[in-house]
């Protein structure tokens, strides 16, 4: 028999989709949002589903199951510094914001209360909750939050992880990194789960691959509360001091269609803004050659471009915020393709400044040599690209390699689409996403759950139940 599951706060299906794939059935899934509702009922059709503010949802209503997923949030910790978020401050245009109904931005999420109002009722085996790990940090109330469900009878194990850094050969990792917290509620006297993350990384001193383990730095170690390179790093384990080690990650590049570069920037019928002009020119004088994406409407990153070949995207949120810029001449990082050259990724926040990416990944392919033109200088010879074979060498310098600059003008351009967004969030290619608009897909895929996480804690839950 199958572990049965509820989800409240379910958003689009993250946490279901990866609950499912854990081989868990999933009984019923309610939310505020009814675009919301839409997209999960299509793609989880035997489970019974509920729109409505489950604040004010009688829990008796629910049926009975073995574990309980929730997602809330309090509006005290919420990333828009405690206050109620608007629709101004979503980074959507005019008309995307007229596109959206209040209600997906009325309680995007339940107060975290209404989980204990569920557990006293049902007395779950196993209760799974998601959240930002400010919940913890900045709710002046969690530790009394935490005793309730100690006094319902649960141990609880606090698990903080990037959706980056989980997954496996049947569960690939989320490419982009994304920093949550996650609290695992079991019943007394039930065997822990093992909820550790280890992902694989290369230890340079060791010169082999390790499963990594969590080192808090000082003043965390006793909460464990905390953000990847922020509260956290992970080390090896075959040595007594801290040696750390970067785990391998899914970069960015896997869920790009590379297929549609966009238009020309020349050739737009209504300019770029100024701001995202400089952002692009930032990330060309470094990589002239390789294509970028320019992050235009939201940060969870530092500003600096970087190359999806390299590296995952920056957190999801709900505002439509990455665009692809191509340069002239450069080849998309298709792992089908013979490339002239890898791309990249720029984030635009704070400072515009591009950087190259140089470590150790799992998935990344062979990008082959930069794009450049080998200039012979003799008279009479002609320019070849650098895939053809070089001229008949003499005793005098006769070759010399040359990159032309690039303009702004001739590079691509578009945005980031839903569909790549929802990957980003690891859900399947063939996953229905309902909505009227861009606005409303990108929204959802903000708001989800990165899908490899649940599905790491579903398989660890069921080794205990």
């Amino acid at each position: 028999m199958s572990i049965t599951f509820t989800d409240i706060f379910c958003g689009a299906g993250g946490a279901s989709t990866g609950l499912v794939k854990a081989g868990w059935e999933l009984r019923l899934a309610a939310n505020h949002w009814q675009t919301a509702i839409d997209t999960h009922s299509a793609n989880h059709r035997q489970a019974e589903h509920v729109c409505a503010d489950v604040s004010n949802y009688d829990m008796r209503r629910l049926p009975r199951t073995d574990v309980l997923w929730a997602s809330p949030i309090c509006t005290e910790i919420s990333p828009a510094g405690g206050r109620r978020r608007s629709k101004k401050a979503s980074g959507l245009t005019e008309e995307e914001l007229r596109s959206l109904p209040d209600a997906a931005f009325e309680r995007t999420r339940a107060t975290a209360y209404d989980v204990i109002r569920a557990v006293e009722v049902h007395r779950y085996k196993a209760v799974l909750i998601e959240n930002v790990t400010e919940f913890a940090t900045d709710w002046i109330l969690f530790d009394w939050w935490l005793s309730g469900m100690v006094k319902l009878g649960y141990n609880y194990q606090i698990v903080c992880v990037s959706s980056a850094h989980i997954g496996g050969e049947l569960n690939p990792a989320a490419p982009q990194w994304r920093d949550r917290l996650y609290i695992v509620f079991t019943w007394v006297g039930m065997r822990l789960p093992d909820v550790t993350p280890r992902p694989p990384a290369r230890c340079e001193e060791c010169d082999e691959d390790v499963y990594a383990q969590q080192t808090w730095r000082p003043g965390h170690a006793e909460t464990r509360i905390g953000k990847y390179g922020q509260q956290y790093d992970y080390t090896c384990p075959n040595h007594d001091t801290a040696v750390i080690v970067e785990p391998y990650i899914r970069p960015a590049s896997d869920i790009i269609d590379w297929t549609n570069l966009g238009t020309r920037i020349g050739d737009r019928r209504r300019p770029l803004a100024p701001t995202t002009m400089d952002r692009i020119a930032a990330g060309l004088e470094m990589f002239p050659d390789d294509p970028s994406v320019v992050t235009i409407n939201h940060g969870g990153h530092d500003g600096r471009a970087f190359r999806p070949d390299l590296t995952p995207l920056p957190s999801r949120t709900v505002k439509i915020g990455e665009g692809l810029v191509v340069p002239p001449g450069a080849c998309p990082h298709d792992s089908t393709a013979d490339l002239a050259a890898p791309p990249f990724i720029v984030e635009f926040r704070n400072h515009a400044t591009a950087e190259r990416v140089d470590r150790p990944l799992a998935t990344v392919t062979a990008g082959g040599n930069h794009h450049g033109l080998v200039i012979p200088f003799r008279k009479g010879s002609t320019p070849k690209v650098t895939s053809e074979p070089l001229h008949t060498l003499s005793t005098r310098d006769s070759a010399g390699l040359l990159r032309p600059a690039v303009k702004i003008e001739d590079c691509h351009f578009r945005m980031l689409q839903w569909r790549e967004q929802m990957s980003a969030q690891r859900f399947p290619e063939t996953y229905i996403v309902k909505g009227r608009s861009k606005a409303e897909r990108t929204m959802q895929a903000g708001n989800a759950v990165s899908c490899n996480v649940p599905q790491w804690l579903g398989h660890a839950v069921s080794a205990v139940l």
